[in-house]
């Protein structure tokens, strides 16, 4: 990704919630209360009219290519026309039939897309459970099949969140103030371009979420075993599906258990009741756990030093990063692989086998 002007470098669009609230009821004939919603590189609302429905504004960051705007979108017009049960939020028109209507903000020229804000509590508020994750494993793979299918201009991407390719990251190591940090990323990149890299062209390719961590996932708040919904399509592109499960993984590792991996087994044999995994895509999934947190680990922590303003909400994700890293990097990833490739079965959840 450029870094000028880039979606990781570029100031969050300053909007007031009641700037947001007038845009809303000008814009879409909403009228209601609006609060500041977290984000890295949006702002962000959340809207709740007088009816009590609830709906998320996103004022774009100006730095995001309009094509991939409308890539976004049309991923959340797909998924409706696919599989109009899958727990992610829907559009919702303008009063003049857009989409994604362009405004004006105190000088600033910003794309606003609204879709319906999904009721629930995120799941790093709440324990884990194995039920859970057994649901998490099958909704994700029934969303990777809804976007089997998709394709739009804008999915190609050069995003920094995409662990096809982490060479770009390597001068950023030496920013690290952690040595135990810099020797452990260091060889998770080596790693990487020794297997990962080769491995790419045996790999299935398609659009996906790219991004399911903690905060991305909602679960009922009367049921915190339930889940209520995936939010979140801002880092989806097209990239290699096995990428999707191994993200999902790299941020369920219980890095302060006893078992690192008591949440992945559920999630990965769910996923894989419903897509199964090919012997290369098994093959390369232990490292890209690695790299995601990786990944996670260096682009934070170089955000961080750019906007301190935003430290909290950007190392949101850290302890739990390093934690879970240190802790996968004691054991070998042919350990890993087998560990994962016994979690695989074809016909969760009545019987498990190998893929």
């Amino acid at each position: 990704m450029s870094e000028t002007p880039s979606l990781l470098t570029t100031e969050v669009p300053r909007v007031s919630p009641l700037q947001a609230e007038n845009i809303a009821a000008q814009i879409y004939g909403l009228e209601g209360s609006a609060q500041v919603l977290g984000g890295e590189r949006d702002s962000n609302f959340c809207l709740t009219t007088l009816s009590g429905r609830a709906y998320m504004l996103r004022f774009v960051n100006p730095a995001e290519v309009p094509e991939e705007v409308d890539f976004q979108t049309a991923i959340l017009s797909h998924l409706a026309r696919r599989d109009s049960q899958l727990p992610v939020p829907r559009l919702q028109e303008s009063r003049s039939g857009e989409l994604t209507p362009q405004v004006s903000v105190a000088g600033q020229n910003l794309t606003l897309r609204a879709v319906s804000y999904l009721p629930g509590t995120a799941q790093f508020q709440v324990p884990r459970s194995q039920t859970l994750m057994r649901e998490l494993g099958d909704t994700l793979a029934r969303l990777d099949i809804a976007l089997s299918d998709f394709e739009h201009p804008g999915a190609k991407r050069d995003l920094l969140w995409d662990i096809s390719d982490m060479s770009r990251l390597e001068g950023w190591i030496p920013h690290l103030t952690d040595p135990e940090q810099r020797h452990t990323i260091s060889r998770v990149l080596d790693i990487h371009q020794q297997k990962v890299v080769p491995a790419s062209r045996f790999l299935r390719k398609q659009v996906i979420h790219n991004d399911l961590n903690a905060h991305n996932v909602l679960v009922k708040s009367a049921d915190p075993q339930r889940l209520a919904g995936i939010i979140d399509f801002g880092d989806a592109l097209r990239a290699p599906l096995i990428n999707e499960l191994a993200t999902a993984l790299a941020y369920q590792l219980d890095s302060q258990g006893e078992n690192l991996f008591q949440y992945c087994r559920p999630m990965i044999a769910a996923y894989t009741a419903r897509q199964p995994l090919s012997e290369a895509e098994q093959h390369v999934l232990p490292e890209l756990v690695a790299s995601r947190l990786a990944l996670s680990l260096l682009i934070a922590q170089h955000r961080a030093v750019l906007y301190p303003q935003n430290r909290d909400y950007i190392l949101r994700n850290q302890a739990h990063a390093w934690g879970s890293l240190s802790r996968l990097m004691t054991l070998s990833f042919s350990q890993t692989g087998e560990i994962f490739s016994q979690s695989c079965t074809s016909e969760w959840p009545y019987r498990e086998q190998k893929c």
